[in-house]
């Protein structure tokens, strides 16, 4: 029995009981509410992000602010069915907050078991890799000393020794056995983080980084496996609640969506297409 109560779908279903429950005792009108999106809301959300950015949204970005807006009226409306509403001059962003906080403690409430997090972890390994271990070579063209210092870069590619062809960084330009976390503190995370896509044992680049343009020579790329378990428990703990926090969320709201009918009255043909496949 006790290893029933621990199995990760109990927890869910038991979560879904108690939404059924809360819902039905704030809501008993059962009554459909209705959202609109309507060109009206388009131009304000376009607005407000071209104050703050200096230029219009992508679809993606307009998608986004719209699912927000969605989901803020969702818990907003349920808030007001809950009474959780007091004057407040910023009445829907409070009400939204106060939704999201209940959400947030509902869902820490349900603290994971040791073989819940060791299954997360399994599912999640490639979030805890070691740094990789490079031996390399490193060439830097300086941008503020070239007009050009991306084709200088590309040109040196075509020389038989291009080491000869950069310019001075008091920086290492020669690695041996030294970590990507070593590399990083050096060039930068950006510049790091493309060291794993590349062919090994050859120049190659440009590649950038906050310094300037280089060529890279990587001789030896050599994994350096997970940790173990034990090593980054508390880490792995940590995502896992972050996890299971937004994905309480999303299926909280999902479950007041279901009371909701959204209209989408807009005269962008492509967005109006993606809102109605999405509500």
């Amino acid at each position: 029995m006790r290893k029933f109560l621990k199995e990760p779908l109990v927890h869910f279903l038991l979560i879904g009981a108690f939404l059924f429950l809360v819902y039905g005792m704030v809501n008993t009108e059962q009554e459909t509410n209705e959202i609109t999106i309507d060109d009206n809301l388009v131009t304000e959300l376009v607005a407000k992000w071209e104050l703050k950015r200096n230029r219009r949204p992508t679809l993606e970005e307009m998608n986004g602010m719209i699912s927000q807006y969605v989901e803020q009226e969702v818990l907003y409306q349920e808030a007001l069915n809950m009474n959780l509403d007091h004057n407040d001059e910023i009445v829907k962003r409070r009400l939204a907050q106060k939704m999201e906080f209940i959400s947030d403690g509902m869902a820490e409430s349900l603290q994971p078991t040791l073989e819940m997090l060791v299954a997360y972890y399994e599912a999640h390994k490639d979030n805890y890799a070691k740094a990789s271990i490079y031996n390399m070579k490193v060439i830097y063209f300086s941008e503020d000393k070239r007009k050009d210092a991306n084709a200088d870069a590309l040109s040196a590619l075509q020389n038989e020794n291009p080491m000869e062809l950069g310019d001075n960084i008091s920086l290492p330009n020669n690695y041996t056995n030294e970590s990507a976390f070593k590399i990083a503190r050096d060039y930068g995370s950006v510049f790091t983080s493309s060291l794993d896509s590349l062919v090994t044992g050859t120049w190659v680049g440009p590649i950038q980084s906050g310094f300037g343009i280089h060529l890279v020579n990587i001789s030896e790329r050599k994994a350096a496996g997970h940790y173990e378990f034990n090593e980054i428990a508390e880490k792995v703990s940590i995502d896992y609640n972050f996890d299971a926090s937004n994905n309480f969320k999303e299926e909280l709201i999902t479950s007041f969506l279901k009371n909701y009918t959204i209209k989408v009255d807009v005269a962008d043909v492509t967005l109006k297409k993606e809102l109605d496949e999405k509500y």
